[in-house]
């Protein structure tokens, strides 16, 4: 898939243009951060010196890296960051099929730090820096928590604003749950464009507790892996990317679990090009990815590998039905 632009989507406006430079521009640090583990491994070097013509594989770079710790999946993840470096044009990539084939919290910060030990060994960083999860920390800090919260709810409320404008999916809806829905902002703009919808707002409970009364929603405290309220509908925004492949079946299964016959699952998320581009979008979501991989083990994905999820969850139809600023892609998972 290439870039979104165009394809559930208009053209970009000059105030969505500006937007999503603003929004780029939060991303500034993980861009640093990746250029330092760069010149660190010697990355430009031994791209160098294949020669000005030569394609050199991410296995091929790995096999000439300074360690002798790394393991099967140090070439995906060198590949996620190479991505960075390839959507900011200071690197040419082509795809071939081959047999092997808030960010500026200190907290954060330390973790970002350590982005070569991530590539060379894997590992969530964050844990290893601070001996405790993203979600344990934010359980023991309450200022970083109400930090989290407060960026989380910033990024909802834009890119939720663009889709109300043009996705007609809440249409006839009579409840709408909000899976990991913080204290409830995206779901009260749902709510109060379509105010015969009840919404259920669902998070954890040290989350709910810090949440304001909102008219029709009931915030609900609860773990999403072991269950979720039921609903003519779930909502799911900037989560699936926090967890790896199978934690995502887990949740997505405990999902469907809850949704009625012909229910549908509405995923909110950035969608990874198939083929790295140098596009705004595409640099923000690749400087993401390398968040993801340092502090949760998640990642950003292509539409492909969401549809695979889709599928492996027991789900019957995927569907991309629109785009934000080219960037927030809207997904429908069908019962």
């Amino acid at each position: 898939m290439g870039s979104l632009e165009n394809k559930v989507t208009p053209t970009l406006s000059e105030n969505d243009k500006a937007c999503l430079q603003a929004i780029l521009v939060s991303s500034a640090q993980m861009f640093s951060c990746v250029l330092n583990a760069t010149i660190e491994l010697d990355l430009f070097g031994i791209i160098a010196r294949a020669g000005p013509a030569a394609c050199i594989t991410t296995s091929e770079i790995v096999s000439q890296l300074p360690t002798k710790d790394s393991d099967s999946d140090t070439p995906s993840r060198l590949d996620r960051m190479l991505r960075v470096l390839v959507s900011n044009s200071l690197l040419t990539c082509s795809i071939r099929t081959l047999e092997d084939a808030f960010s500026s919290h200190r907290a954060f910060w330390e973790a970002s730090l350590r982005m070569k030990h991530v590539i060379l060994e894997g590992g969530n960083q964050f844990q290893r820096a601070h001996g405790m999860s993203v979600f344990q920390y934010m359980d023991k800090d309450p200022a970083f928590n109400m930090m989290f919260n407060k960026s989380m709810t910033g990024l909802s409320t834009i890119a939720l604003s663009k889709i109300l404008e043009g996705y007609q999916g809440f249409v006839g809806l009579t409840s709408l749950v909000d899976v990991g829905g913080g204290t409830g902002k995206s779901l009260s703009m749902v709510i109060s464009k379509y105010p015969s919808i009840k919404g259920i707002n669902f998070d954890l409970p040290h989350v709910i507790q810090s949440a304001p009364s909102y008219p029709g929603i009931e915030h609900v405290g609860g773990d999403m892996f072991q269950s979720v309220p039921k609903g003519d509908a779930i909502i799911m925004k900037n989560i699936l990317h926090d967890w790896n492949d199978e934690n995502c079946k887990k949740l997505l299964r405990t999902c469907y679990k809850a949704l009625p016959d012909k229910g549908k699952l509405v995923i909110i998320e950035l969608l990874m090009p198939e083929a790295t581009e140098s596009s705004l979008a595409s640099q923000y979501i690749s400087r993401l990815d390398m968040s993801m991989l340092l502090n949760l083990e998640g990642q950003e994905r292509t539409e492909k590998e969401y549809e695979a999820l889709c599928k492996e969850s027991g789900f019957s139809n995927f569907q991309v039905v629109f785009c934000a600023f080219t960037l927030f892609a809207v997904m429908e998972f069908h019962k």
